[in-house]
């Protein structure tokens, strides 16, 4: 089965899904391609670095913008399939031999023929921060899929690990839905959970759960493959929706005893 990814260029939290992902056997499963977005889309760099700087601090922010630095630079160098580490989604792509390439907004014409010239069966969207319209959704017969770092429909939107972690929650669970028109809805494919360990810092747990999202999405693509998945309705049974939190929520956060990094 053939598949193309929809991501962000983010090395510091996709990265690891992809890190991961790449190092299992996927046997029947086929990456044809991989595109990656914008960190983050359309948002504003200076709101984007705004709203970081109240999350992270300015001690914290400036360890994850030295962090991107430093892949920045160590991405550039060679790297094979066996690798210890990989530095972006786009390395791990040149020691694979899968075509990738740097997109806008997947809906526009030019990317929507870019990526239905690699014939995939099967869409999935690993944090692509753009709405997908329901034009590119019908593009592959086997339809798309998206993962979502929470137990939907329970804490849709953004930041799904800080808002678990915000409400006291001792896992941060993990969905894996078909996608629709409208956000985090579609069935769902499977539901996990991760145990958040205690005095755990946000980093640390988004970083994590997506290395678990990797065995996760891999285990449902190939129930894809065999035709053996199991579709749940969706609900909007104790359904919940949040966005990025405000400094008053942030302040709240550490007050709770929880950081960010």
């Amino acid at each position: 089965m053939r598949i193309v990814f929809l991501t962000q260029d983010d090395p510091i939290y996709i990265l690891p899904f992809f890190d991961e992902f790449f190092r299992q056997e996927l046997g029947e499963i086929q990456v044809a391609g991989i595109f990656s977005c914008k960190t983050m889309g359309e948002r504003g760099r200076l709101r984007l670095l705004g709203e970081l700087l109240q999350l992270y601090g300015a001690a914290g922010l400036v360890r994850l913008l030295t962090r991107r630095v430093n892949f920045k630079v160590a991405e550039r160098w060679p790297a094979s399939t066996t690798a210890k580490r990989f530095y972006s989604v786009a390395q791990i792509c040149r020691a694979f031999k899968i075509p990738h390439a740097f997109i806008g907004n997947p809906n526009r014409e030019e990317f929507k023929k870019s990526i239905a010239a690699l014939a995939p069966d099967l869409l999935v969207s690993v944090a692509c921060p753009y709405i997908l319209k329901e034009e590119l959704l019908s593009l592959p017969p086997r339809g798309c899929i998206n993962i979502h770092h929470a137990p939907l429909p329970r804490y849709k939107g953004m930041m799904p690990t800080f808002w678990q972690m915000y409400h006291g929650e001792r896992h941060v669970g993990l969905t894996i839905h078909t996608m629709a028109a409208r956000v985090d809805e579609g069935c769902t494919l499977l539901q996990e959970q991760l145990p958040i360990t205690p005095g755990e810092s946000l980093d640390s747990l988004i970083r994590r759960s997506k290395r678990q999202g990797a065995h996760s999405m891999l285990k449902v693509l190939r129930q894809i493959a065999q035709k053996t998945q199991t579709l749940l309705p969706p609900t909007n049974e104790q359904a919940s929706y949040f966005t990025f939190p405000t400094p008053a929520e942030i302040k709240e956060f550490r007050r709770r005893g929880f950081r960010a990094i």
